[in-house]
């Protein structure tokens, strides 16, 4: 099978050929991943060999790393020094900069300083001000030539769209929180504004290139490890009619919506169905309530699943071998009747992963993950 009949095959709740498989990594990881399987397996030198060495089926719009992407040609205001071919990463736009830093294992992007923040920009009128990008910006008209070299070979998500976890990032986490009850006129002003330019700039794409895409992703953390991040009340108002939003848009191109969040998102999870998700990205096995078995047999016929290789404790400390155990025990669970990519339990792998241990869970994936040979199916 193409990885794009593999993949719509396994949304669409049937049984493909093997799993699909997906993952990210920072920029880092990759570098240091094209190093290693360079040296075991000759001819990785490039994002696309390193995935088709690794057998992986989902490309990202913004890139294997989240920085190298491709976009729609730009062509709004020069004073943003955004060039024609930027690369899909839509915080540029909104002048928000993640910054580089580094810890016990090498280097990695942190969060930026707030680019809404209340010191600037305390109310609405003050906000209305704020150079809010348009999806005007953009030449849609050559996206397709950019996309269509991947579509060759990949399945296609288009990434970089948040209702509330960029929201969070633009305003301050603690400041939005608080708007959330004090001032929800304010907190539901910037979600709104955000969702505007997001729906339209993806519309575009989609217009033109909607073909050649199979998944439309949020990243939009609603989980922490114990409970959710928001309450309920505050997930309907804020979150929902925004979700809402993007699953029409996807769905009327015939696209998947897939939504990001990590943590215990359980008490949502009849909430994320009801809103028009079709994948849940991704399982986290270090949340007790989020186990794959329960989530399965609870949701499976509604709800698609990536996700379950524990990217807090077994990637990065385990053995190879332990790795591959747990690959084929969430496979066991997760794979009949299809809906399920195999992916780690947080999408954007980091330094503290060994590369043998990321190359040990695909390749497992690639020998345990077939249809045709399991014998539980």
């Amino acid at each position: 099978m193409h990885s794009r009949e593999r993949v719509v095959t396994a949304l669409n709740h049937q049984q493909p050929d093997r799993v699909p498989m997906m993952f990210s990594g920072n920029r880092w990881v990759i570098e240091r991943l094209k190093e290693y399987l360079g040296g075991i397996r000759p001819g990785v030198e490039t994002d696309r060999q390193l995935m088709k060495k690794m057998g992986l089926d989902v490309w990202d719009t913004r890139g294997f790393d989240y920085q190298s992407g491709v976009g729609a040609k730009y062509i709004g205001p020069k004073h943003f020094e955004i060039s024609e071919d930027w690369a899909g990463n839509h915080f540029q736009f909104f002048n928000y900069h993640e910054h580089i830093t580094e810890n016990q294992f090498g280097l990695a992007w942190s969060m930026g300083k707030p680019c809404l923040s209340a010191e600037e920009y305390p109310r609405i009128e003050d906000l209305e001000k704020f150079p809010w990008p348009q999806p005007d910006w953009f030449d849609y008209s050559t996206i397709r030539a950019r996309l269509e070299p991947w579509a060759e070979d990949f399945a296609i998500a288009a990434t970089g769209c948040s209702v509330f976890q960029h929201p969070t990032l633009y305003r301050g986490i603690e400041q939005l929180m608080y708007e959330l009850a004090g001032d929800p006129e304010v907190a539901q002003f910037i979600v709104t504004k955000v969702t505007d330019f997001y729906c339209g700039y993806f519309e575009g794409v989609f217009d033109v290139a909607g073909d050649l895409i199979q998944i439309f992703r949020l990243a939009d953390d609603i989980g922490a490890q114990n409970t959710l991040f928001i309450s309920p009340d505050n997930l309907q108002d804020f979150v929902a009619p925004h979700v809402r939003r993007c699953a029409d848009l996807a769905h009327k191109y015939d696209i998947k919506l897939m939504f990001h969040t990590d943590g215990n998102v359980r008490q949502a999870m009849d909430d994320l169905i009801s809103w028009g998700v079709d994948l849940l990205d991704p399982i986290q096995p270090e949340v007790p309530d989020m186990g794959a078995a329960d989530l399965k047999h609870e949701y499976g016929d509604r709800l698609c699943f990536s996700g379950g290789v524990g990217a807090q404790e077994i990637l990065p400390v385990g053995s190879t071998e332990d790795v591959r155990a747990e690959v084929r025990r969430v496979l066991d669970i997760m794979m009949p009747g299809g809906g399920y990519l195999l992916a780690p339990g947080h999408p954007s792998l980091q330094l503290d992963v060994p590369p043998e241990n990321i190359i040990a869970m695909f390749d497992e994936g690639m020998k345990y993950g077939r249809y045709d040979v399991a014998t539980l199916f």
